[in-house]
């Protein structure tokens, strides 16, 4: 009795320092190869936009938690040609790495400031002229 007691707490004693040390090891490299995958997946389609752009477009890609992929692109907004171009090299980079049997992802567009900027120059200046010829409520 005396002895199984022995034996049954040392291999508590070796199993609750696998766990303690174990348990966090596979932790930190489980989220330390799901950070490689983004990096993987942000540099292979950041290569296929400067390929095809240029330095025009940078993407940003993450992975949440039991969410699908997620991909941040500032680009010029205003040329919905290139936007059009840029969601089909998106789609064909994801699926390229993910294969067939893709899972879902989120691209979210923001315009840059340099490109608003842009785009707010090609409009024409009102004069104040204009302006000052019409009627003055009180």
């Amino acid at each position: 009795m005396q002895a199984s007691l022995v034996v049954v707490s040392v291999v508590a004693f070796v199993l609750l320092g696998f766990v303690l040390l174990g348990g966090p090891m596979f932790l930190v490299d489980g989220l330390r190869k799901r950070r490689q995958r983004a990096i993987d997946r942000q540099i292979a389609l950041t290569d296929a936009l400067d390929g095809r752009f240029g330095a025009m477009v940078a993407p940003v890609v993450r992975k949440r938690f039991f969410g699908p992929w997620e991909i941040r692109i500032a680009m010029p907004l205003h040329e919905f040609a290139i936007v059009g171009k840029v969601l089909s090299v998106v789609d064909d980079v994801f699926q390229d790495l993910a294969g067939p049997s893709t899972r879902p992802y989120r691209i979210f567009l923001s315009a840059r400031l340099d490109s608003l900027r842009e785009a707010r120059a090609v409009r024409t200046p009102r004069s104040v002229e204009r302006w000052a010829r019409g009627p003055i409520a009180a």
